[in-house]
């Protein structure tokens, strides 16, 4: 059985001529104008909703639109641009207007020139071409600036597929295409094996006892922090801090690239062991809230929670559960309370039953086990129960704090 699905190839653009690559820079600041345009129109309408001194805002993609074209005839330097790129700015705007309004977050910022990545998006297949020249390379066309050339290592996985949409960012060293192609997918067969995966500070943890630890990335981070004091010290603007700046950009983009590589391999590596995985619904970002309090009450192990949360999140625990939603037959989310103090032998639960971070031991029957591994068989048991109906949890308590623990286990 087949289906329909999105999948995005990330493409390099190659060294273009300097009159596409300028065009390009106008298009991206283009959208950053009308960006902050309409934010600065729509702001003393919002806050008026807020304050209870006025009526809910609405806002639409369709409504934006027909103020956008409105300005592009008042203004002639943004005639000389694509319109359709530009425009599809205050679909994003749009998005996050509506989630301020709802309370889900606050008003869209503003968008700067030094920190704003360049960027824009090409919407519908109607405002690119696409061509294949071989394997490796291919031809994009962009409106009002050319044909451009893209390649990718190993080349294009979903040549035969339809484009739907291309995002190109520039990422302070060259332009990057994301092109999101249509593909006919084979739907996996379910298998009736199911895996619990138990991802941690730097790792994941498979109830199968696998474990995948992220690369060391102590060197580049150092690195990082060392550039990053170094322009703090530097004349701002000066050539010299320019130059530091390339540095930590490029060292930035090291540790990321190196991130996402893990991220692809390990869920692949699990994704193709059976056809039914279960993970913890964590909240990233409540678990990496910051521990520093208020003057009137301040927090205690500022320092060590700071730690705790860059690991949490260098683990992209979001980004492995959004790579195994798609890579995996099906994907069953639990509550991850109770998981890590559960004996996975006889069911007792007890935080007594982990003393230390990396080892479990149930002081009920004497069980002994990885940490990890034993959340993982437990969070397995939870899908399980889950896949099958059942409302009932044999866990209790509370989980233990997610941190670092020197001793790696044995995998």
């Amino acid at each position: 059985m087949t289906a329909k699905e999105i999948r995005t190839v990330e493409f390099v653009v190659l060294p273009i001529t300097k009159m596409k690559a300028r065009k390009m820079f106008q298009i991206a600041g283009a959208c950053r104008f009308v960006w902050n345009y309409f934010r600065e129109k729509n702001l003393a309408d919002y806050q008026a909703f807020k304050n209870g001194k006025g009526q809910r805002p609405h806002i639409s993609y369709f409504s934006l639109g027909v103020e956008f074209t409105r300005l592009r005839h008042e203004t002639d330097w943004l005639r000389e641009l694509p319109a359709n790129p530009i425009k599809y700015t205050l679909k994003y705007f749009a998005d996050a207007l509506k989630e301020a309004i709802a309370g889900k977050k606050g008003f869209p910022k503003p968008r700067s020139r030094k920190r704003t990545a360049p960027g824009f998006t090409l919407p519908g297949k109607e405002n690119f071409r696409i061509k294949n020249i071989d394997r490796k390379y291919s031809l994009l066309l962009i409106p009002r600036v050319g044909w451009v050339k893209m390649t990718r290592r190993g080349g294009n996985p979903w040549k035969s597929g339809a484009p739907k949409q291309v995002v190109l960012r520039h990422d302070g060293h060259r332009w990057r295409a994301f092109v999101s192609y249509e593909v006919e997918m084979e739907k996996r067969a379910d298998d009736g094996e199911v895996l619990g995966v138990d991802m941690n500070a730097r790792q994941v943890a498979t109830s199968d006892g696998h474990f995948y630890f992220l690369p060391d990335l102590k060197k580049k981070e150092a690195k990082q922090k060392r550039y990053q004091r170094r322009m703090a010290r530097q004349v701002k603007g000066s050539n010299r801090q320019k130059d530091t700046k390339k540095k930590l950009r490029k060292v930035s983009r090291e540790i990321a690239n190196t991130r996402k590589d893990w991220v692809h391999k390990t869920t692949e590596e699990i994704s193709e062991k059976c056809g039914t995985i279960v993970t913890e619904d964590l909240r990233v970002k409540d678990m990496t809230a910051s521990a520093k309090g208020t003057i009137e009450n301040p927090g205690r192990n500022v320092k060590q929670k700071s730690g705790i949360n860059r690991a949490i999140l260098d683990t992209a625990m979001g980004e492995i559960r959004r790579n195994l939603e798609y890579k995996c037959g099906r994907l069953i989310k639990v509550n991850p309370a109770y998981t890590s103090q559960t004996c996975s032998h006889c069911g007792y639960a007890e935080k007594e039953n982990r003393k230390t971070q990396a080892w479990f031991q149930c002081v009920s029957c004497g069980f002994v086990s990885n940490a990890d591994t034993n959340a993982a068989i437990n969070i397995r048991r939870l899908g399980m129960a889950q896949l099958h109906g059942e409302e009932r949890s044999v866990l209790k308590r509370t989980p233990t704090t997610r941190e670092i623990d020197a001793r790696q286990p044995d995998g």
